[in-house]
């Protein structure tokens, strides 16, 4: 192996094949911290961000590296981890403490932009690289704009040192505001994209509880072809509940609760029916924010062919 003075055995440093590659690491995040079952070579390439060919011969080294294992035969085979695999408790903990870290990150981004002036941050692009800067983009009122850029570069000094990066700020008018992308991270107040995209005249009650009922049909649907949006959906709730939401606590954590409990069978059942109860979740479902660009704009298109 290049670079490497010596090899070294398996038996006694597995995680040197395990952990030997970026697709490798991807794929033990999504078996390990982001979905709760084993996964066929197409969506574990989907959710990892990888091509399937490559996808297909990571997999391989962590079978071979007795961290994976194949479950079932023929189409319907399916990658796993292995029980007792080398070190899979402990990793798993490393993907917690990486998922914790960015959450802390976030929060504390949240906190410095949420300020009244304020109608709407978010960062983009996220940063690829260790020397790249973060971006993050508010939006304010015409008269604030002149103060704002100090009052949060001062708010923001503590979270650059903490995390050792850099956070670029640039603050625009509604007017001058550009469009996020839709990979963008939302910190505070409404996207302006979203805005587009979904804006109605002013509905009923009836209406909006069909649109929602709607969408959650979409949701179901999606569920349905990727079990991992509940796993998704439960870190999401788990993330809001810890920075404290008000007055929407309450049913958030009831959403948390379900997810915990029940099958995605049930939680689908729940989603689409008529019941007080699901009409009343509905207004505060978790998943619509937990969507890939994709699955979103899938969703978007889904509603409006059906209106």
């Amino acid at each position: 192996m290049r670079n490497m003075s010596s090899r070294r055995d398996i038996l006694q440093y597995p995680l040197d094949a395990i952990l030997g590659s970026e697709a490798q690491v991807r794929l033990i995040r999504v078996l390990l911290h982001e979905v709760d079952s084993p996964l066929g070579v197409a969506d574990a390439a989907r959710l990892a961000g990888l091509t399937p060919a490559g996808a297909r011969k990571a997999l391989e080294r962590l079978e071979q590296a007795g961290f994976t294992e194949r479950i079932g035969s023929g189409r319907a085979q399916k990658h796993g981890i292995r029980p007792n695999g080398p070190a899979s408790g402990s990793l798993s903990r490393v993907f917690e403490d990486e998922q914790q870290r960015y959450d802390g990150f976030m929060s504390g981004l949240k906190g410095a932009v949420s300020l009244h002036e304020v109608s709407a941050a978010w960062v983009e692009p996220l940063p690829h690289a260790a020397t790249e800067p973060v971006h993050v983009v508010v939006v304010a009122d015409t008269e604030a704009v002149t103060w704002l850029q100090g009052e949060l570069r001062a708010r923001l000094v503590g979270l650059e040192k903490q995390f050792n990066l850099i956070i670029e700020i640039a603050v625009l008018t509604r007017a001058d505001s550009a469009e996020p992308t839709s990979d963008a991270a939302f910190l505070w107040g409404s996207l302006p994209s979203a805005d587009r995209v979904i804006r109605r005249p002013v509905q009923t009650h009836d209406e909006a509880s069909q649109r929602s009922l709607r969408m959650a049909r979409g949701i179901v649907e999606l569920v349905r072809t990727d079990p991992s949006l509940v796993k998704r959906a439960e870190q999401h709730l788990s993330r809001l509940l810890h920075e404290g939401q008000g007055s929407a606590d309450g049913d958030l954590a009831e959403w948390r609760q379900l997810l915990e409990s029940y099958s995605p069978e049930r939680i689908s059942d729940l989603l689409v029916s008529t019941s007080s109860r699901a009409e009343r979740l509905r207004q505060s479902s978790p998943f619509f924010a937990v969507l890939t660009a994709e699955e979103r704009d899938r969703l978007l298109a889904d509603l409006e062919a059906k209106r």
